[in-house]
């Protein structure tokens, strides 16, 4: 009896694990993996499996005896594992159960099994019911212990998010913020995702502005880096998309982009020899350009048009470009040959004035 406790203990010791945190990975209480180590009891024969799994050995390395080299076992959960958020969460429940038994340290199969109870928890048939609740309780049990006890950044990322839905559902919102925000810093829109999970009202609502904010950022960043890799169609939909959102003309940080379009639209006037047209696109350009940095001087960027309403950023602390818009499209335009045939015209010194 006193030899698999010792083994037991050892190899532990060996993953660092304590008393309690073993138990807990059993499901277990911390008293019986004491009683095995003294030697007073030992394991029953149904955690003969999970209990080696969890410590890295084999059932025969646990027992004393010669290593197996197969373990077909989790071959068959791994292909279960495979794609499981696309099946019937309530049929995949009990093979999900069943691989953590077998494998408590495998945190993938502990995500998988906790993802599970989250869907069917939610669920039309058990929202709102005992079952449901005890099902969103278990479910926010096992993102915990991969939150806490895995490494892989991966697994910790979904058990992260897995915790703010389940918290989000069971309307424990202060505990869904806490691990919203502790969500990686360089996926910050899919923070401002799970943060949505866990407001409501007025707060929600501005989150969702800020959101839409972002995301029309990085398409114009997008959509700038085509249109000067070669594909002007870049240029009309990067505008489209602004004007489509701010509808009332107070573009702020847009006119930014709107600015470089109309640039980047004199250009191609420039090399069909269409001056005219070229000295319009600049007049908007240069308009564009005063009119951002009006707004960048006092460093509050605030919207009034439907969809933005109210969103305000405030980056006084963060200022540091001493270059103007302006001062740089004015540098584009006199560094560049193209427009050299317009330098001695009246009216294209008269854009500048």
């Amino acid at each position: 009896m006193n030899e698999i406790g010792k083994r037991i203990k050892e190899l532990r010791k060996k993953k660092d694990f304590t008393q309690e945190k073993l138990a807990d990975m059993l499901g277990i209480t911390y008293k019986a993996v004491s009683k095995w180590e003294c030697g007073m009891t030992v394991p029953d024969i149904s955690m003969i499996v999970p209990l080696a799994r969890l410590l890295s050995v084999s059932t025969d390395e646990l027992l004393g005896l010669v290593p197996i080299e197969r373990d077909e076992r989790k071959a068959y959960f791994d292909s279960e594992y495979f794609d499981y958020w696309m099946k019937d969460h309530e049929a995949d429940l009990e093979i999900a159960r069943q691989a953590v038994s077998e494998y408590p340290s495998d945190f993938k199969y502990i995500n998988w099994l906790a993802y599970d109870e989250w869907y069917v928890g939610c669920s039309v048939k058990y929202f709102d019911t005992d079952k449901g609740k005890e099902l969103l309780s278990n479910s926010a049990k096992h993102f915990l212990l991969t939150f806490e006890h895995c490494d892989d950044p991966i697994l910790k990322k979904e058990a992260i998010s897995g915790l703010v839905y389940t918290y989000s559902n069971m309307d424990d919102l202060n505990e869904a913020k806490k691990y919203a925000e502790l969500y990686p810093e360089e996926d910050g829109i899919d923070r401002y995702n799970l943060l949505l999970c866990c407001l409501r009202g007025e707060e929600q609502d501005s989150l969702r502005k800020k959101i839409l904010y972002k995301r029309i950022q990085q398409l114009c960043d997008s959509l700038e880096s085509l249109w000067r890799s070669s594909f002007p169609e870049a240029l009309d939909a990067c505008e489209t998309i602004i004007k489509a959102v701010i509808t009332d003309g107070n573009y702020q940080r847009f006119h930014f982009w709107l600015a470089d379009i109309y640039l980047e639209r004199a250009k191609h006037s420039m090399q069909s020899n269409d001056f005219i047209k070229a000295l319009e696109h600049l007049t908007v350009c240069l308009d564009h350009a005063r009119e951002h940095d009006k707004m960048d001087k006092v460093c509050i960027e605030e919207y009034t048009c439907p969809l933005l309403k109210d969103y305000r950023s405030d980056y006084r602390d963060r200022r540091s470009v001493e270059l103007t818009h302006t001062e740089y499209i004015r540098g584009c335009i006199m560094d560049n040959k193209l427009f050299t045939p317009l330098y001695d015209r009246e009216d294209f010194k008269k854009i500048f004035d």
